[in-house]
């Protein structure tokens, strides 16, 4: 595996997967689910990741899957929010928009890591949610783990003062950006318009208002 592509990877099964009011105000990627539909939602979520899970082992990744028995997390299924690791043992805590995702964060998960791990430290910006200052982990940025360059569309969710800090403790350069969508609403996370590989690189420049920020 290449610096950009991890060896090893945390996913987590749900129990819940639906819309969540919480954050739909501002997350164009959302549809309301009638309840019927939202047992069926779920299903296929785990069935999603539990192919991703054996479509990564094939691959020769680790996957370590842990499961959610909690019916009030809807977006569990996404730990990069919360959490990230990087090279040299160091583990990043993040703090969340949505009130009602802020429980995603999960001590069996840490614990096991460190277990398994050489765990160095484990920085946890999740105090700034008390200001009211927010990033979404890597769904707020897209780092480029060689370049050393973390990515980020201005949101709710991608504040550049939560940024500049991460940036500072794990050295990375930060390139905060406008990105918008048709209806004019800012693109609520990066990783949804970008991404960075080993060998590639997308982005959705049409988002981006700016000519000399393309």
């Amino acid at each position: 595996m290449s610096v950009q592509a991890p060896s090893a990877v945390v996913l987590v099964r749900p129990r819940t997967f639906m819309p969540n009011p919480a954050t739909a105000v501002d997350n164009a990627f959302q549809m309301p689910a009638h309840a019927a539909d939202r047992q069926s939602l779920a299903a296929a979520a785990r069935d999603e990741v539990t192919g991703l899970a054996e479509a990564l082992a094939s691959a020769g990744v680790t996957v370590h899957l842990f499961e959610d028995y909690d019916e009030t997390r809807p977006d569990s299924v996404f730990p990069n929010n919360w959490l990230s690791t990087h090279a040299g043992g160091h583990i990043g805590i993040f703090p969340m928009y949505a009130p009602n995702r802020r429980h995603e964060r999960r001590s069996d998960i840490l614990d096991f890591l460190k277990t398994h791990y050489r765990v160095q430290d484990v920085i946890d910006y999740s105090g700034l949610e008390m200001d009211r200052v927010f990033l979404e982990g890597t769904g707020a940025m897209v780092l480029d783990h060689g370049g050393r360059v973390a990515y980020a569309a201005r949101s709710r969710r991608a504040d550049p003062v939560a940024l500049e800090r991460f940036c500072t403790n794990f050295g990375y350069e930060p390139m905060l950006f406008d990105a918008i969508d048709a209806d004019g609403t800012a693109v609520y996370h990066t990783n949804v318009m970008m991404s960075v590989a080993t060998d590639f690189a997308m982005v959705g420049l049409d988002l981006i208002p700016s000519a000399e920020r393309r």
